[in-house]
This record gives structure tokens, sequence and C-alpha cells, in this order.
């Protein structure tokens, strides 16, 4: 019984994990505000029907997606934000930012933004992933400060103001105003003028 109640539940989780990278997909390719439950269904190869036995709602499926495509994300920090303050910092820019305008994880943001206004379980999971970006920054900051890579700066102060500017220049790439790399470059140099020694 134990054996087939396993089974039950690993079919389960690979169901749910196909519907959420279905929805990745489409995603990719749409407005978040026209995404439908028939069109993830599609993509996942199943039935709007099966796709709801799994999750209640198309708000619960965006939802689902966002916090698993953010778990790569910090996944990937964890990788990648190795080495010297300056090098991490580089890299932190470069993986907060958007590709291009069609970002999946950016679009989910400005959707899960939009939804924390008025939804509280959205907002709290909003801060519970932006808490853990703004963990890494402070981490890179203090590192930074302590190695004598960064002028002693009060990190409270900085991150906030830092943190503003990386989500104004994120808003420009996704309307194309900025491609990353010009995003990249004004962040980097307000970096350097700002924590960097002389």
């Amino acid at each position: 019984m134990a054996e087939r109640s396993g089974k039950t539940q690993e079919r389960g989780r690979q169901a749910r994990r196909k519907v959420v990278e279905a929805a990745l997909s489409v995603i990719a390719e749409r407005p978040v505000a026209e995404i439908q439950v028939q069109q993830i269904a599609e993509r996942a190869g199943m039935s709007p029907a099966r796709v709801l036995y799994y999750f209640t709602s198309r708000d619960q499926i965006l939802a689902e997606t966002f916090r698993w495509s953010e778990q790569r994300l910090a996944e990937r920090r964890a990788e990648e934000l190795t080495g010297d303050p300056r090098r991490r910092l580089d890299r932190y820019i470069a993986i907060y930012l958007p590709v291009d305008r069609h970002d999946v994880s950016w679009k989910l943001w400005l959707e899960a933004w939009l939804r924390a206004v008025s939804n509280e379980a959205m907002s709290r999971t909003a801060d519970e992933i932006d808490s853990g970006w703004m963990r890494d920054l402070a981490a890179i900051v203090r590192d930074g400060v302590a190695s004598g890579v960064f002028r002693p700066v009060a990190v409270e102060e900085f991150l906030p103001s830092f943190n503003a500017l990386l989500d104004g220049l994120a808003v420009h790439v996704l309307i194309g105003r900025l491609d990353q790399a010009q995003a990249m470059e004004m962040a980097l140099r307000h970096a350097s003028r700002e924590l960097e020694l002389n």
C-alpha cells in the first residue's frame, strides 16, 4: 500500500512539473494576462480538467511557476556567486537583469508585483523570494568591504537604492529601451561609484 502511495505521489509530482514547464513555455510567448489554462494544458499534452486536478486555478499555476522559476535562479546564484566580490557583483547583476523582452522570470515578477497589491499570499511569496536576492547582495557587499575591495558603506542604505536601480533598468530592458548589456553597464557604473575604492 505504501509503495502504491509513493508511486501515486511521484506521478503527481511529475504531472505538476510538466504543467509548470508548459506554463514557462507559454509565458515566454505571450503576455501573462492573456494566458489561459487551455493553452497550458495543450502545451503539457493534458486536458484542462487534468491540469486543474493538480492545480486549483490558473493563478495557482502561475504562482507555482513563479516559485519554481525563482528556485532555479537561486540555485544558479549559489553556483555562480563565488570568488572575488567584484566578480560576484558582476554575476549577480547579470543574473538579476532580464535577458531580453521575453524573459520568463521577469514576466512572472511583474505579474507577482501586480497581484501582491491585493493578494496577501502572493505578497508573502514575492517578499520571501526578494529577501533571498537581498541576502545574496548583502553578502557580496559585506565581503567586499571586509576584504577592502569596496569602500566602507552602510549596507542597509546601499541595498534598497541599488535594488531599485536594478528594477528600473530591468523594466527598461523589458520594454525594449535598453538591452541587457547596456543595463549591466549602467548598473556596474553606478556600483563602481558607490562601492569601489579609487
